[in-house]
């Protein structure tokens, strides 16, 4: 879905939970307060197995929550103009169930991009002696399923690599030039060249690439099982492109001729690639997650947002279902859709507004919005209201599909989500000390109390286990730039403090997240360390 949404960004994002956005909130409350602290005679913390010693960076958990790779003896290049947060280190390998670290590579950087992990059979792909000057760098795959085995190099000066849905085959930029083969060992077969990014179909059969704009900004596609063929090109200067999960459909936009400064919106059937052209003064677009919707913004300006109009993901003629629209999202059953309306770019929020498809009527359900979010069945919006009166607040609503108005949860929010299963919604609010203390509640959905309930206090960030069932929270230390790390049983309301000092982010990790994972950079035994998931 290509829609642009206000999130939390830097620290606060290092550990948050689902759906979590910022926005800045001048309430505050008397809740908060300092991490928590040893009490005499009582330890807290010291829960964590110690895997790997040395002062690591850039901590990540494979897909499946079996291994953990980290950077050691990571140093700031010497050249102006990169990231500050940027490092090149020496790679390294670990089970999260305890072994003996390996090394995989050294000169590997932590910028996005440079380090991947594919879906099963699962590889680490990743760029060694990167040379942050021309931003490339060696390309390898280190396999999981035998992890003892020496990295396999794909590539010698590579600026971009993805690797397909099942993770069997990858793309990669080697040069500018395209390259397209199976995991380990190719052989890799040359694609196109003057590429940038690159996207496979939800089933891995067709590979669509853009390229740069010195060749146009061309988007082109190839069948996965003919590379050899010429690629299929379907148009010059092109913005996004998406394709629908049923890979049936592919939608992309085009710099339009008749209006200066947007895009034309084009579609083709997979299986002909044939371009049609959908709208004209275009800007956000997307596909339902059912494959069943094409939504899109149409007859925009660059002064002024255009109409949202919903229709058949063939790309045939839909219906206006609102005005001056900044973003949208599909409801993740594709029963509805919501968006933000008339929408003032000023003050980065508008109406928020709720559709039932097929055939619904648009309801205006919050004013001033500047961010909302789904829950994960598709039944609420959760979203954030911008109230002047009596005094300015920023609180959290939610709307049920269906209903004939929203409700408030609490005033004073900074950061909100759901559970799974839609179960509670939960948010942060009474912060002090600048967002780095806050209280942790939860709302039971379908709303069967007055208030919110109040699971922690004084977190600074949170994230929910895959069932839902337990939290992990971070709490800002006022000593020293680190945090104590704790997890919460949301049914047994049990909470356990697992280390102090962690250098954060953490990670849920293990079977069933039963690990959490995290790095201490502190005192005498720094290095990765794993505790068990449970208060």
């Amino acid at each position: 879905m290509r829609f642009r949404r206000l999130v939390m960004v830097g620290a606060l994002a290092a550990l948050c939970g689902v759906g979590c956005k910022r926005e800045e909130s001048k309430s505050s409350g008397a809740g908060g307060g300092a991490a928590p602290s040893r009490s005499k005679g009582a330890l807290v913390g010291g829960m964590g197995t110690l895997l790997a010693p040395g002062k690591a960076v850039d901590l990540r958990v494979t897909p499946d929550g079996q291994f953990l790779t980290y950077l050691l003896e990571a140093k700031k290049p010497r050249l102006d103009g990169i990231p500050p947060q940027m490092v090149l280190g020496e790679l390294y390998l670990v089970p999260a169930a305890g072994g003996t670290p390996r090394k995989l590579g050294e000169g590997v950087t932590n910028v996005p991009g440079g380090l991947l992990f594919t879906a099963k059979p699962g590889y680490v792909l990743f760029l060694g002696g990167y040379n942050p000057a021309s931003q490339s760098g060696a390309l390898y795959a280190q396999p999981l399923a035998d992890p003892t085995a020496e990295p396999v190099k794909l590539g010698t000066n590579v600026t971009y690599m993805l690797p397909s849905p099942d993770g069997q085959r990858v793309a990669f930029v080697d040069g500018g030039v395209l390259k397209l083969g199976p995991l380990p060992q190719g052989p890799f077969q040359d694609v196109g060249g003057e590429v940038s990014t690159a996207q496979f179909t939800p089933d891995g059969k067709v590979l669509f690439f853009k390229r740069k704009l010195v060749a146009a900004g061309g988007l082109a596609a190839v069948r996965v099982e003919q590379p050899a063929e010429a690629p299929r090109k379907l148009g010059d200067y092109v913005g996004d492109y998406e394709v629908s999960k049923d890979g049936r459909h592919v939608a992309w936009q085009v710099r339009s001729e008749a209006v200066r400064g947007m895009y034309d919106l084009f579609i083709a059937d997979l299986a002909d690639l044939k371009p049609r052209q959908v709208a004209t003064g275009t800007k956000v677009f997307g596909f339902s997650p059912d494959s069943q919707w094409l939504a899109r913004t149409e007859n925009g300006k660059p002064e002024e947002l255009g109409e949202l109009t919903v229709g058949p993901a063939n790309g045939s003629a839909g219906r206006k279902v609102g005005e001056r629209v900044e973003e949208f999202s599909f409801a993740p059953d594709s029963g509805a859709l919501g968006f933000l309306e008339r929408y003032d770019p000023s003050a980065r929020a508008g109406l928020m507004s709720v559709v039932k498809l097929p055939d619904g009527t648009t309801k205006q359900v919050g004013n001033r919005v500047p961010n909302f979010t789904w829950g994960t069945e598709g039944k609420y919006v959760a979203f954030l209201s911008r109230f002047l009166k009596p005094i300015y607040s920023v609180d959290l609503m939610i709307y049920e599909v269906g209903a004939e108005a929203s409700e408030k949860v609490h005033p004073g929010v900074f950061g909100y989500g759901f559970t799974p299963g839609d179960k509670e919604v939960v948010f942060r609010t009474n912060c002090i000390r600048e967002g780095r203390a806050c209280d942790f509640k939860a709302l039971a959905l379908p709303k069967t109390q007055a208030e919110p309930v109040t699971w922690l206090q004084s977190i600074f960030s949170y994230k929910l286990s895959s069932d839902g069932q337990r939290v992990l929270v971070s709490y800002a230390r006022m000593d020293s730039d680190s945090y104590d790390v704790a997890v919460y049983d949301v049914k047994t309301q049990a909470r356990k403090t697992l280390e102090q000092r962690v250098k954060i982010p953490a990670y849920f990790a293990g079977e069933g997240d039963s690990l959490v994972a995290f790095l201490i950079s502190e005192g005498a035994a720094p290095g990765v360390y794993t505790a068990p998931a449970q208060p």
